[in-house]
């Protein structure tokens, strides 16, 4: 997905499908910032994007299609940060467990726009179908890699614990920490919060020496944009 920028000046060259759909997903979240969900239309979008109706509904047959099209595209941005963060760490399975939990909390997408606009889209998997359906796939896949790693390190080291219920005390954490830093992020690094689970999460799967993650140092980043 492209990044939150401003938009893009009217042009008259011709330009493909994936393009304009782009353009139209990184309007939609800018509309979503600046007007919120139930001021956002396939107007203001149109307008954001500074194409007509019609071209709108070329590439999305509803404003329902466009949302949950941003929200898998927003989804694959902590995809793309994850696969880089797993491929640059430590190959054994803890050390792939420990970059895929720390790797939606560093920059880029460690963002405060980023992380408001995905609460949007929580709240809108209570009210629309369409965008709750696109929630389901997005983490489904998401538990199930985490799962996978879970699993992994818990067959490494014989360790009998519930990995299902380890997954989604992990998810429910990640979660959490990401509500508590869009309230207060000028005050802590949420990585840090995180520091404080590893211990139990490493000792509930039988890995008694902790590792540290290959992590950047933090920085405060509050109203920058993703990239």
């Amino acid at each position: 997905m492209p990044a939150i920028t401003p938009a893009p000046r009217r042009t008259f060259l011709k330009k493909s499908a994936d393009v304009r759909r782009d353009e139209l997903i990184a309007a939609t979240v800018r509309c979503l910032l600046q007007f919120g969900v139930a001021e956002t239309s396939v107007r203001t979008i149109a307008a954001e994007a500074h194409l007509s109706l019609g071209m709108v509904r070329h590439h999305f047959n509803s404003k329902d299609e466009l949302l949950a099209a941003t929200y898998r595209a927003l989804s694959e941005q902590l995809r793309a940060q994850t696969r880089d963060a797993l491929e640059r760490a430590d190959p054994s399975p803890m050390g792939q467990l420990v970059a895929f939990i720390y790797a939606g909390l560093q920059p880029p997408l460690l963002d405060l726009r980023y992380v408001r606009v995905r609460f949007m889209f929580w709240e809108l998997t209570h009210t629309n179908e369409t965008v709750r359906a696109a929630h389901d796939e997005i983490y489904a896949r998401f538990q199930k890699h985490l799962l996978d790693l879970v699993r992994a390190v818990a067959k490494s080291n014989n360790a009998k614990t519930d990995c299902a219920l380890l997954t989604l005390t992990i998810t429910a954490f990640l979660k959490g920490v990401w509500v508590e830093w869009s309230l207060s992020s000028d005050k802590f690094d949420p990585r840090r919060l995180v520091d404080q689970m590893m211990p139990l999460w490493e000792a509930a799967l039988g890995h008694s020496v902790a590792v540290s993650p290959a992590r950047e140092p933090a920085k405060n980043v509050r109203g920058k944009a993703t990239k």
